[in-house]
């Protein structure tokens, strides 16, 4: 049986994070990052931090509370949380919570550590980035603005 896990390693000062095992992105792993960003910060090190997701495909909103309380934590440090190599099912729970615009959104690891190392100018968060993969499908429901085919049918009848 799986039990999936976080592992962590220091990149030039940055704290990087890479589940293992989790097909479905469980709240504990997510706990232990915070225990490992949390010591990482008392330790003197980088605020920002880089979560690869490589290997996930479902994050269910008790892990998004998870990132939301890190990116709470590193905002506090005056740092970022950026997701790389991120499933687009998993983008788009961030994307319809709304969590978007709080994080780093990139394709991989060397543009996650790029973008941690990059200045940061104004003191902003990062823009958030496309979605990881750009040519991605539409999504299947109408859109709220009720031009979708389900809509257009209503509208005929």
């Amino acid at each position: 049986m799986l039990k999936p896990s976080v592992e962590v390693r220091n990149e030039n000062g940055v704290l990087v994070a890479e589940f293992w095992d989790c097909l479905r992105l469980d709240p504990a792993p997510v706990r232990d990052l915070r225990a490992h960003y949390e010591a990482h910060l008392r330790a003197k090190g980088r605020p920002d931090l880089v979560v690869d997701l490589n290997g996930v495909s479902f994050a269910g909103s008790a892990s998004l509370g998870g990132f939301l309380a890190l990116h709470r934590l590193a905002s506090q440090q005056k740092g970022k949380v950026i997701f790389c190599n991120v499933d687009e099912t998993v983008y788009e729970v961030f994307r319809i919570s709304k969590l978007t615009p709080m994080f780093g959104f990139v394709a991989d690891r060397p543009a996650a550590l790029a973008l941690a190392n990059a200045p940061d100018p104004g003191g902003d968060p990062p823009p958030p980035g496309p979605a990881p993969s750009p040519s991605a499908p539409p999504p299947p429901f109408p859109s709220p603005r009720g031009d979708g085919p389900l809509r257009r049918n209503r509208r005929r009848e």
